[in-house]
Parts: C-alpha cells; structure tokens; sequence
C-alpha cells in the first residue's frame, strides 16, 4: 500500500454524514521492517492509516537502513540510517566500522527519503559493543550528519552524560532527536539547551513512571515528539503484545489527559514538530 498521512473522512454513524479528520499524529521511531511484522506488514500498515498514523523508519546497521531506504520509497514515507552502539562492533562482519560507514553515507546520499542519522549513541547498560567502539561510531555518525546536514536520532542507556559531552564536543547544528527519553527534568533541560526534542513513548503511559509524566509539564511544546519504538515498549493497555504505529495513539491520550489538551490539538503539535525536526515539508507526505 502506498502509505499518507493525509487526512481522510470519517463517517458518522448516526446520520450517514462525513466530516474531516482533524487531526494527524506522527510515529517518529519505529521499526516496521523488524521481522516481527514479516507475517503481516501489510495489516500493520493498513491499521496505522486508519488510525492517522505516518511514522518513521528507523536503521540501526547497515543491513536494516537499506531495508528503511527501500521501505520508505516504497510506501511513501522517511527513514533514518545509521549504526546503533550494540552493533559499533560485529564478529560476523569483515568490513572496517569506517567502510561500514561509507555504506550508510551512500544510503543517505542516494536517497531523498533520508532524513536523518539514527539511531546512535551509547548504551552502556547492555555493553553488547566495548565502550572504545560504541564512543567512534556515535562520532562518526554525527560527523557524518553534520557534513551532510541531516537530524541525528540519539539512543542513551546509561550513558547519559557521555552522550551529552560527546555531542557538545562535536558543535553539532543540527536537530537532535532524543529518542526514548527516560531521564529526570535536569537532565532534559541540557538537552533542550543543545537545541533538541524529546521523543516520549510507551513508558510514559506505564504506572510507575510518574515522573516522565510530570516530566511533561517542563517540556516546551515545540520541542515534544511521539514515538512508538516498535515492536518494542507497548503502551500500558497494549502490554505483553507487539508494538505497533497504530499504538501510539494511547501515548498522545495520556499526554493530552497530563496536560488537560485535547487529544487533536497534542496530535497536530507532535506532528508538526516531527516534520520540522526531520524537515519534511507536510504537503509532500
């Protein structure tokens, strides 16, 4: 299916008339070339227009940022290249982390529906990479994003302030996206300072996590995106199951409901930071 963000007219069941979505909400990180959807894509897809969903698809190695590439032209929406820090080093791969590179800056080159550097950063709770490996591969990244001038999508796993320092040592000018922001107040405030926004998804709909929504009301509304991160991190209502775009319609509820918005108007500020954030021209979607 060729996908669209477009809205489309729903119908009222009560008097046969049509009237027209107000609303669109913007996925801005997920995985739907994951082999967890291999069985039914096509569902998912169809689920995520029907719920007014676009999203974007995101790479974490060479092999799954091609996928996006294609993905994404495929279906008529963007995506995201890079080498996430679990696979900085990979025992089953000959090439030098640098030709490896060279791989995703062709991607991003030979692509318009390339619109950003991600994911990538640290992730010092797994260590699935050595530290050495995982701190060269976020700078050639974000070397990489800076001379072609694409956005950046930033994992951090406790290595938050290895994450900050790096970035401020890089002069990075260009938007940064803090995906799966899970962090206090403190913290966000930093990353606002160099210019970021923050990605809030599934957890913050989790009941323990009080904190990520008090977080919300610090904020600013032009710096606040959604995300799925799916097949990973389902909302509350969907735990134990596969995560899905059509999913993030529960995240936008519990952020409209903490900070007593309408569902619609939460929706259209998220979508239209997530088109400036990756600098996606609304009419073209």
């Amino acid at each position: 299916m060729r996908f669209s963000s477009q809205p489309e007219r729903d119908m009222n069941l009560e008097n046969g008339e049509t009237s027209e979505a107000d609303y669109r909400i913007f996925d801005t990180h997920a995985h739907v070339t994951s082999s967890a959807f291999d069985h039914d894509r096509e569902d998912v897809l169809e689920r995520a227009q029907a719920a007014r969903v676009v999203f974007m698809e995101i790479g974490f190695d060479e092999e799954s940022s091609s996928k996006a590439a294609a993905f994404a032209e495929n279906i008529g929406t963007y995506c995201a290249v890079g080498i996430h820090p679990h696979d900085a080093v990979r025992d089953d791969c000959e090439h030098s982390l640098i030709q490896r590179w060279k791989r995703i800056q062709e991607l991003a080159r030979s692509s318009d529906r390339v619109k950003a550097i991600g994911e990538i950063g640290l992730d010092y709770f797994r260590d699935l990479s050595p530290r050495d490996a995982q701190v060269e591969c976020f700078r050639i990244g974000l070397d990489l994003a800076r001379k072609l001038k694409l956005p950046v999508v930033i994992h951090q796993r406790d290595a938050h302030q290895d994450v900050l320092s790096i970035v401020q040592s890089e002069n990075m000018d260009v938007p940064l996206i803090f995906h799966c922001f899970s962090q206090d107040i403190s913290y966000a405030r930093k990353c606002l300072d160099l210019g970021g926004y923050i990605g809030i998804g599934g957890p913050v709909t989790y009941p323990r996590n009080n904190y990520l929504r008090d977080l919300l009301q610090y904020i600013p509304s032009d710096r606040l995106l959604v995300e799925t991160d799916c097949p990973y991190l389902p909302p509350q209502g969907k735990r134990g199951k596969r995560n899905e775009p059509s999913f993030i319609v529960e995240v936008v509820n519990t952020i409209s409901t903490v900070l007593n918005r309408d569902f619609a108007e939460i929706s259209n500020i998220t979508f239209r930071n997530g088109i400036q954030a990756f600098g996606i021209e609304a009419e073209m979607w």
